[in-house]
């Protein structure tokens, strides 16, 4: 098995119509993807951030996972995909709104770019709310393309309001 190579942006902004908490969604999606084989080894602390771009949407709660796994990069993103489609999520367009969203990060350290799967993640980098997180749980991750530390990115970003969230307990 591949040692806490992978990891995943969680997050949302919206509760669900039973009136969930976003991190609530979030935290019951990722108690099952060790049903899918893929294993947790490290969460960060929920952070609140402004939407990106700048909207009148709610804010977003965001959180990074390690994890490591067996299965391949797309078999990764399927599921990733098909544990949001559970929580209720339908891709209508780019920046919407959701309750949940999953992003394969890093993979394994691949550079990839196919129509089905771009890795790492093409925007992570640009994202002040994907690399503090990141930061707290993996302060060595180097990008892969950049070959850059998350601590020299999170320097090289703009500032964006982002904070530690102390979670509502449901």
């Amino acid at each position: 098995m591949k040692n806490d190579n992978l990891i995943i942006a969680v997050g949302g902004n919206i509760s669900n119509v039973e009136g969930e908490h976003p991190t609530k969604i979030c935290d019951s999606a990722i108690d099952l993807l060790k049903g899918f084989k893929i294993f947790v080894n490290r969460q960060s602390n929920w952070y609140i951030s402004d939407p990106l771009p700048i909207s009148s949407q709610p804010k977003y709660f965001n959180k990074v996972i390690t994890a490591k796994s067996s299965l391949n990069e797309l078999e990764i993103l399927n599921i990733l995909h098909s544990i949001e489609k559970k929580f209720g999520r339908i891709r209508k367009k780019v920046n919407e709104p959701r309750m949940i969203d999953l992003d394969l990060i890093d993979c394994f350290g691949l550079i990839l770019n196919k129509k089905n799967i771009i890795l790492p993640h093409p925007r992570a980098h640009l994202r002040r709310f994907v690399m503090e997180p990141l930061l707290e749980i993996n302060p060595n991750w180097h990008h892969p393309i950049y070959n850059i530390k998350v601590s020299e990115i999170l320097k090289n970003l703009s500032s964006q309001n982002i904070q530690v969230f102390d979670k509502i307990m449901n």
